[in-house]
């Protein structure tokens, strides 16, 4: 099964990782060094295509600025991660050769620039820092409109009413009795980026079969997290979501053994969802329409804004492709895997 996710957003309070939770303990992990246009993506693109043609189960990790791009890949059968270890979500080895290590691209990249093509890349770099600044300002304000908008949680005894909800719901998804703790992870199922918000689906699909969706999305992130809570006590896995915008909260939780999903409800999702109303909602629908009608304003601003910047860093890729040996690149690609697969 292939399955995708992202590990960052572009959020209200700027870039947001969780790149250094990644892949998990016990696997080890290549991290990738070398400039733009060094084919760093393209490199974790091979490797998942043939781990695909085996029928290896993977996970992909997108980049949330350009969704077509790969900055992140999980092979569970071969126990072994990759990732891009650059700027804006650097990482370096824990313990070098025991944990992790580097694969280095940047050595096939003819350096140093010459002095013009020096000057267009520090032109570039900085009207795309420009450029991402000025986006997460307006993120920032989409946020802040979000956060005014907010109520007080439910009290004990609606907490009460809802975690019997849950119990019910999560007793009947199991087949058997587990014991412990169960483990967690947190992924991003969507992303801000230069396309607009994009949402993964296709992933929810793949590991969940029964959806609920809490519709009032005041109390979304409370009861998200009680959900999350319960599984864990009961001894399930969990995969904890956060929204994009506002990380802090919660948009799902995936429960991938018994097949559920619990999540906030969002129009557009193409989940057919079972709906648990409940909490009260203060707002009238004029507020309603007044705060989607400024957090789309924003939300368009921004995401031109990060539109420009993915341009930016195209031009980026250009400057420095001629400089690159992509026969060089391609050969140390191709005996990497067949090592790597042996």
């Amino acid at each position: 099964m292939e399955t995708a996710f992202f590990l960052a957003s572009n959020s209200g309070g700027g870039f947001y990782s969780m790149y250094d939770e990644f892949p998990g303990e016990g696997v080890y992990l290549h991290i990738i060094k070398g400039g733009p246009g060094t084919g760093k993506s393209g490199f974790m693109r091979s490797i998942a295509e043939e781990a695909g043609k085996r029928g290896l189960d993977m996970e992909l990790i997108y980049c949330s600025g350009d969704p077509d791009s790969l900055d992140g890949l999980y092979v569970p059968a071969l126990k072994q991660a990759w990732m891009d270890g650059t700027a804006p979500h650097v990482r370096e080895p824990g313990i070098f050769g025991g944990d992790s290590d580097y694969v280095n691209l940047g050595r096939f990249c003819r350096l140093p620039l010459d002095a013009k093509a020096a000057a267009a890349a520090a032109d570039v770099n900085r009207r795309y820092k420009t450029l991402y600044a000025s986006a997460h300002s307006y993120l920032a304000a989409e946020a802040a409109v979000a956060n005014s908008f907010e109520t007080e949680p439910l009290d004990g005894e609606e907490l009460e009413q809802v975690e019997n909800i849950i119990s019910d719901i999560l007793q009947g998804g199991l087949r058997r009795q587990k014991k412990g703790q169960g483990r967690c992870r947190r992924r991003f199922i969507s992303a801000i980026s230069c396309q607009g918000k994009i949402r993964l689906d296709d992933t929810v699909n793949k590991l969940c079969k029964q959806y609920y969706c809490f519709e009032n999305h005041l109390h979304a992130h409370q009861l998200l997290s009680l959900a999350a809570k319960q599984a864990r006590e009961i001894g399930l896995d969990t995969i904890l979501c956060p929204e994009p915008l506002r990380p802090q909260r919660l948009e799902a939780v995936m429960l991938p053994e018994p097949g559920i999903c619990f999540r906030a409800a969002e129009p557009g999702c193409d989940s057919p969802c079972l709906s648990i109303h409940f909490g009260k909602e203060p707002k009238s629908s004029v507020n309603k329409v007044q705060e989607s009608s400024i957090k789309d304003q924003l939300r368009r601003q921004a995401t031109l804004l990060l539109a420009s910047a993915k341009a930016l860093h195209d031009e980026l890729e250009l400057i420095y492709r001629p400089y690159m040996d992509f026969d060089e690149l391609t050969k140390f690609r191709d005996e990497y895997i067949e090592n790597l697969f042996k």
